[in-house]
């Protein structure tokens, strides 16, 4: 089970546009600690010492703790569906935060909608 999650580039500024900012995805097992720095920013550290990646930059500041336990949130929920899952997000709002499993599976439609049906 790998659970991948979308961090952004470090280098972009708040005036990048959205088709020049840069991507990466880390394994959500690496993540040792996660920290905001108060300014927008959403950071996770990974177990490698000294590497940080930032998840989001956030709009307004006080969306900052949100985000970041809206992505843990996540993470448990793919944890506890099993298999492998890539979790993607805009960089900024909260609730473009959605997981998707990978390798897509033939049936994977109609397994996940029964599986959210389950949840109800």
């Amino acid at each position: 089970m790998t659970i991948l999650l979308q961090v952004l580039e470090q280098s972009f500024t708040p005036t990048t546009p959205w088709e020049r900012r840069k991507f990466t995805f880390v394994n959500a097992d690496k993540i040792v600690d996660m920290r905001l720095d108060g300014q927008s920013g959403v950071w996770l550290d990974l177990s490698r010492q000294g590497e940080s990646q930032r998840l989001a930059r956030t709009v307004d500041p006080a969306d900052a703790v949100t985000f970041l336990l809206t992505t843990f949130a996540k993470i448990a929920e793919c944890e506890e569906r099993g298999g492998s899952w890539l979790i993607g997000h805009d960089g900024a709002h909260t609730e473009s935060i959605a997981a998707t499993r990978f390798p897509p599976r033939p049936n994977m439609v109609a397994e996940d909608e029964l599986l959210a049906r389950a949840w109800l």
